[in-house]
């Protein structure tokens, strides 16, 4: 019997940067071209994908999109126990090419999306990033988003990974997936935005430990 999927998305809107921004979010724009404007600026307001630079989620160029990129086996890694994701802690797991990984950190489970401006949240650090750089990881899924919060230095450590062309999912919840191996379906909408696109991304757990 297979294994049940499980939503690890934040509700798209979820998590405010600042309560000020909440109010101007409450209502969406009326017209079509205002509402697309208001989805550009708003993509990392809960789950979102973050493409590399020389490949931008673009509506009208959407064969361009490889979505073998955030849909497959992905290999979830538990991290929970640490302030920061270091190179040597990633290092353990031994990041293998063209993988997919998702970390989990202890960001899930105190629900960081309810307070993104936490002193203490747990991102990657500049060599972990290097790291999965050198290991020529496909795709990186994180349980925050670094466009907001008190490390404002995620923005660079992401960038870092994109530009090497790895692909970001921001923004998840991973409290209650298990270590190993699972199925990810994460799908972005089909819209152009500066920073990403916003997602729905789900798991389920597979049997084997074979990631490809």
């Amino acid at each position: 019997m297979e294994a049940a999927w499980l939503d690890i998305s934040v509700p798209f809107g979820e998590e405010p940067p600042e309560q000020e921004a909440i109010t101007e979010r409450a209502t969406l724009p009326g017209s079509a071209a205002a509402q697309a404007e208001w989805l550009k600026r708003a993509a990392w307001m809960g789950t979102y994908v973050m493409a590399p630079p020389s490949l931008e989620l673009d509506l009208e160029d959407t064969e361009r999109l490889p979505l073998s990129a955030t849909v497959g086996k992905a290999r979830v890694l538990h991290l929970d126990d640490v302030d920061c994701i270091r190179a040597d802690s990633l290092a353990e797991y031994e990041p293998r090419p063209g993988e997919r990984l998702l970390l989990r950190t202890r960001n899930s489970s105190r629900e960081w999306w309810k307070r993104p401006y936490g002193e203490d949240f747990v991102m990657l650090s500049d060599a972990a990033a290097r790291l999965l750089v050198e290991r020529r990881v496909a795709c990186v899924g994180v349980d925050y988003v670094s466009r907001v919060g008190f490390h404002t230095e995620g923005v660079g450590v992401h960038q870092t990974l994109r530009e090497a062309g790895v692909w970001l999912i921001e923004g998840l919840d991973l409290s209650e997936v298990k270590v190993g191996v699972h199925e990810l379906v994460c799908l972005p909408l089909k819209v152009k935005a500066e920073w990403g696109s916003p997602a729905r991304a789900l798991v389920r757990a597979l049997r084997d430990s074979f990631v490809g």
